[in-house]
């Protein structure tokens, strides 16, 4: 017979078990109908999905959301190249001189950054940038997905920096290396995994904003644009504004576009996977 003890172990795991399957149930149910949905469109309206304009509302065809998919590249590649750059530079200089005044400051403005409410960035963008060039544009959208990402970004960057150990900075200053040579030739190569890392988080954080581009991106759907200073659409705008509609042609279109955001997300996450798994100091 199990005693007591066994009992009350193996009660604590089941229950955990149970609880854990609680926790995901609603993601798997959210994947598996934003899946079957959204393949099903795929497979009606074919490759146009990708390379079509958006229906009308009274439309037999699908059409396609390649203004959406093309505003999110463009938005999020601006966005992240300017993220990345400012966030890295900033991690260095909190993590190599963190009591510094600038250093300090620098810590306290992403703080405060990450508290502001998404919404709040939008309409500040909007006075700022919107208002002054007379329109909205991918411009204006990309400033505000930069402003919600860049603490997330220098949050992950300066834990990735300070994970490497102090013996690889002393080794560096005894061969007569600089601070910055230090932190160029040997912190930054061995940190490269965990920085490629949070490259790709704040990819998949920019791709999924929505709050952020109500009044800066435009919600440009009849064209295909390239230009950063011209109004553009992106996948979440395009989902948000279609699944509050009363137009089923519209519903469909959504569902579509939701399984291929969904899509990029998973690619992110096993490519994050893949590079955690190899990361070695």
């Amino acid at each position: 017979m199990y005693s007591w003890r066994k009992i009350r172990e193996k009660l604590f795991i089941c229950i955990i078990i149970l609880l854990s399957l609680l926790a995901i149930a609603p993601i798997i149910h959210l994947v598996i109908v934003v899946s079957i949905n959204g393949i099903a469109i795929f497979v009606k309206a074919g490759t146009s999905f990708f390379t079509g304009l958006p229906p009308t509302p009274l439309s037999e065809e699908i059409g396609g959301i390649a203004p959406s998919i093309i505003g999110t590249l463009l938005m999020t590649m601006i966005s992240l190249s300017i993220t990345i750059t400012l966030a890295v530079f900033a991690a260095i200089l909190t993590t190599e001189f963190p009591k510094n005044s600038i250093s300090v400051a620098i810590d306290a403005i992403a703080k405060s950054l990450a508290s502001i409410p998404t919404i709040a960035v939008s309409m500040i963008v909007y006075t700022l940038v919107v208002v002054p060039m007379k329109g909205f544009s991918a411009l204006a959208g990309s400033v505000a997905l930069t402003i919600i990402a860049l603490p997330y970004a220098y949050t992950y960057f300066s834990m990735v920096l300070r994970s490497v150990p102090a013996i690889y900075r002393e080794a560096a200053f005894s061969v007569a290396m600089s601070r910055w040579s230090a932190v160029i030739r040997v912190l930054i190569p061995i940190a490269r995994k965990g920085i490629a890392v949070g490259v790709l988080m704040t990819m998949a954080r920019i791709m999924g904003e929505t709050a952020a581009l109500l009044f800066t991106a435009g919600r440009f759907r009849n064209k295909v644009s390239f230009s950063p200073t011209e109004p553009a659409d992106a996948i979440p705008l395009l989902i948000f504004d279609y699944i509050l509609s009363p137009y089923d042609i519209w519903h469909q279109v959504a569902w579509g576009a939701t399984a291929l955001l969904l899509l990029a997300y998973i690619a992110i996450f096993f490519a994050v996977k893949l590079i955690v798994k190899e990361v070695k100091l």
